[in-house]
């Protein structure tokens, strides 16, 4: 981990505040209060108290090097788990057109209407399967990419993407795909830092190599990419950009346009984009250009916006983990849908239900000021992951830094276990914790066996 969590929290929020005031944004029928702010200020330093409890600013001790992780038993469980979601993804989207973003996004409407009216859910048994086992793609990706010697394209391709592709296309949603794309870069990040490159052995005029010599020297080519295999992320990296993108451009198309989506933006959004220094960017990109732009990036500032309406106005009961968690909603959803009815109300009466109220309005409307407990600990388990890894004596605690990190980012749109399906996410990463072990490297080459799955 480059920054420590309580640096990191202040950088991803101070970049947020200054690109919502740099780019020209416009709030219509919206106005943030200096109360607001002060409540996110307060909950921001409680998570930075948290993680500097935890751990200080420290520099990254030496890594050992006669140690090594036991994945036997954590590939096994990963792999099951992504071929349950593949196979269970592809019995839920039997019959349907999959590649139709306008049926997409009709159904995505009217999961939202049902949500909010506190309907029950009626995704089919294989959604629930599928819902429950993709995230153990994401895992699976940065436990191959980042910590085996010599990753296999097709491993990462079956067990780490396919599952998340196919939850996707399940879900129609673009959340799936930016995590996992997010996961993919992070992980061969971390390749740099657990598989440095081999320095050459100089050899003395006079004097034989000694042992410690030869133990350094590689005996197998170190890994590359190659052309090949850069080319392939290449593409999938452009795939999925293209893909959100039209995802956008199609919601616009079914509204009546580029032009009619900037005056919905305006009334029902609150926001616009015709702030000083817009009339540029209109001629420069043009007008589906400067859409995009807009939503990309209103994408990421919204959840200031939001959070300042919910700290200043929310006056609902608080949801207990219904608006900030999938599982707790869908388990409210069957138990007392009025209850969720009656919450999610309070939230379309500010204009708040739909849009992204960070972690910390997240955290508000669940529990009101009792969020200051979770962000206290989320903090400090952030600074004591950070503090285990700089410590360089159990590399297990790698596997969680790029959760840890991507889930300080997005803080800006909720908290860590209610984005992109997180609760279930970090189940899945505990569960890896708890199942692999750290062993001597002499000890783990003893025990491996000439049988391997896959």
């Amino acid at each position: 981990m480059r920054f420590h969590p309580a640096v990191l929290m202040l950088l991803v929020w101070l970049t947020c505040v200054v690109a919502f005031f740099i780019l020209p944004f416009q709030l219509e029928n919206r106005v943030m209060s200096l109360y607001g702010y002060l409540i996110l200020f307060v909950f921001i330093g409680v998570f930075c108290i948290g993680a500097m409890m935890a751990a200080r600013p420290q520099p990254q001790q030496p890594r050992r090097t006669d140690i090594a992780i036991d994945f036997r038993l954590a590939d096994r469980v990963l792999i099951a788990a992504a071929l349950i979601a593949i196979g269970a993804a592809f019995m839920d989207t039997q019959g349907r057109n999959l590649f139709n973003l306008a049926d997409a996004y009709e159904a995505r409407s009217a999961t939202a209407g049902a949500l909010m009216s506190g309907g029950q859910s009626d995704s089919t048994i294989w959604f629930q399967f599928a819902f429950l086992t993709y995230p153990a793609g994401y895992v699976y990706l940065v436990r191959e990419i980042a910590f085996r010697p010599r990753p296999i394209l097709w491993r990462i391709g079956v067990f780490g993407l396919l599952p998340v592709v196919m939850a996707a296309l399940a879900m129609g949603g673009r959340s799936p795909l930016l995590y996992a794309l997010i996961m993919m870069i992070y992980a061969f990040n971390l390749r740099k830092q657990l598989h440095p490159k081999a320095q050459p052995v100089q050899k003395a005029a006079t004097a034989r190599p000694g042992p410690m010599a030869q133990a350094r020297r590689p005996h197998r080519r170190p890994f590359k990419l190659g052309v090949a295999g850069k080319t392939l992320i290449g593409i999938v990296g452009t795939v999925m950009f293209v893909y959100f993108m039209q995802v956008f451009l199609t919601r616009a198309e079914i509204s009546g346009g580029v032009d009619t989506m900037f005056g919905v933006a305006g009334q029902s959004w609150g926001v616009n984009f015709n702030g000083p220094g817009s009339n540029f960017i209109f001629q420069f990109m043009g007008p589906e250009g400067t859409y995009l732009v807009f939503v990309s990036f209103w994408y990421l500032v919204q959840g200031l916006v939001m959070s300042n309406t919910l700290f200043a106005s929310y006056d609902g009961p608080m949801q207990f983990g219904v608006y900030g968690i999938d599982l707790a909603s869908a388990l409210m959803r069957r138990l007392n849908g009025e209850f969720v009815a009656n919450g999610y109300a309070h939230l379309a009466a500010i204009n708040v239900y739909g849009f992204f109220p960070s972690a910390f309005g997240t955290l508000y409307v669940d529990l009101k000021f009792l969020g200051l407990i979770p962000c206290l600990i989320w903090g400090w388990l952030a600074g004591k992951v950070y503090g285990l890894v700089k410590l360089g004596r159990d590399p297990r605690w790698v596997l969680a830094v790029p959760f840890i990190v991507v889930g300080i980012v997005f803080s800006i749109i909720g908290t860590p276990i209610g984005f992109s399906n997180g609760l279930v996410t970090h189940l899945w990463l505990i569960a890896v914790l708890c199942t692999v072990s750290v062993k001597l490297r002499t000890t783990l080459a003893a025990a491996a066996r000439p049988r391997r799955w896959f």
